[in-house]
C-alpha cells in the first residue's frame, strides 16, 4: 500500500505546486493579455465600421485595473457589435468575466454609452441595444472588477483529474478490467430558432457574429415556445414551468418578459410570438 501511496501522495504535491506557478504567471500577465486583447477588439470594431486602414491606438493602462482603447480616426459604434466582439477577445485570452465598458467622447470627456457585464447573467446591464452612436472620436474603458481569469481554476481542475486517474491507475481497481465507458463531458445544449442558435445551457442566442444575453427566466420561456413551434402554449402552463418554483408570479410579470423576448427576436422577420388572447402564447417559424 506505502508503495501505491507514495507515488500519489508526491504527484499530488507536484500537481499544486505548479497550479500555483501558473496561477502567479497568469496575474503577471494580465496587463498584456488585456492589450493584445482591446487590440483585436479595436481592430474588429474598425473592420464593423467598414474601416479597413485606420490604425488603433496604443492601448494604455489607466490603473491596475482600468485600460483605455482609442482610435486614430472617428468611427460609429453599434453597442451590439461592442459588446459581442468585446466579450468574444476577452473569452479568447481568458480575462476575467467581470467588467464594466465606458464610452467615452473624447471632446466632452462624458460617457457616450456604457454596460456592465458579470459572470452571474442576471446581474448584466446591458441598455440601448441597436441604437447607434453617430461617427465621432471615442475612447474606450473598461474596468476589470474581479481580476481573476478563468484559466487558473479550468488547469486546476484538470490537474486534480490526473491525479486522480494516476491514483486509480496505480492500485485501487487494478484487478478491474477497464469498461470503456468513457468521460463524462458536458455538452453544449443547442438549437436552431429561425436564423438564431439557441444555447439552452449558457442562456444565450447566437446570429452570425451577434451574441444576445437572456436572463434565467427569458431562457426557460424561449425554450418552451420552441418545443412546441406553431403550437399555443397555455399562460397557466408557462407560469407553472417558469414562476412555481423560482418565486412568487407578480402581476404581468409573463407578458413583460414575453415582450423582452420579442425584442431580441425581431431582426429575424421568420420569427414571431403571437399572443392568443386569454388562452397563452404561440411562437411562429415560417
Amino acid at each position: 500500500m506505502l508503495k501505491i501511496l507514495f507515488p500519489i501522495l508526491l504527484l499530488v504535491s507536484l500537481s499544486f505546486t505548479l497550479v500555483g506557478y501558473i496561477s502567479h504567471d497568469e496575474k503577471e500577465h494580465f496587463p498584456e493579455l488585456t492589450k493584445i486583447a482591446l487590440r483585436d477588439s479595436g481592430n474588429r470594431l474598425l473592420l464593423a465600421d467598414h474601416d479597413s486602414t485606420s490604425l488603433v491606438l496604443p492601448v494604455v493602462k489607466l490603473n491596475q485595473n482600468l485600460f483605455e482603447l482609442s482610435f486614430q480616426t472617428p468611427l460609429s459604434i453599434l453597442p451590439d457589435s461592442l459588446v459581442s466582439i468585446l466579450s468574444k477577445s476577452f473569452q479568447v485570452s481568458n480575462l476575467p468575466k467581470d467588467y464594466i465598458v465606458e464610452v467615452i467622447d473624447c471632446d466632452s470627456k462624458q460617457v457616450a454609452y456604457s454596460y456592465q457585464i458579470s459572470k452571474n447573467v442576471e446581474k448584466n446591464l446591458i441598455p440601448c441595444i441597436g441604437r447607434k452612436l453617430p461617427s465621432n472620436c471615442y475612447k474606450i474603458h473598461v474596468l476589470f472588477t474581479d481580476q481573476k481569469s478563468g484559466l487558473s481554476s479550468y488547469k486546476t481542475y484538470s490537474l486534480l483529474s490526473f491525479v486522480l486517474i494516476g491514483f486509480l491507475s496505480l492500485g485501487l481497481f487494478r484487478s478491474k478490467k477497464e469498461k470503456g465507458k468513457g468521460s463524462v463531458r458536458e455538452v453544449s445544449h443547442h438549437s436552431k430558432i429561425g436564423a438564431f442558435t439557441f444555447y439552452e445551457n449558457q442562456n444565450i442566442l447566437v446570429r452570425d457574429n451577434l451574441t444576445i444575453q437572456l436572463t434565467s427566466k427569458e431562457c426557460e420561456l424561449l425554450k418552451i415556445l420552441n418545443k412546441n413551434q406553431n403550437q399555443v402554449v397555455k399562460r397557466d402552463l408557462l407560469i407553472k414551468e417558469v414562476w412555481e418554483d423560482n418565486g412568487v408570479f407578480v402581476g404581468r410579470s409573463l407578458d413583460t418578459f414575453i415582450s423582452k423576448i420579442r425584442k431580441k427576436l425581431k431582426d429575424d422577420d421568420t420569427l414571431k410570438i403571437v399572443n392568443v388572447h386569454g388562452v397563452g402564447y404561440k411562437l411562429e417559424v415560417s
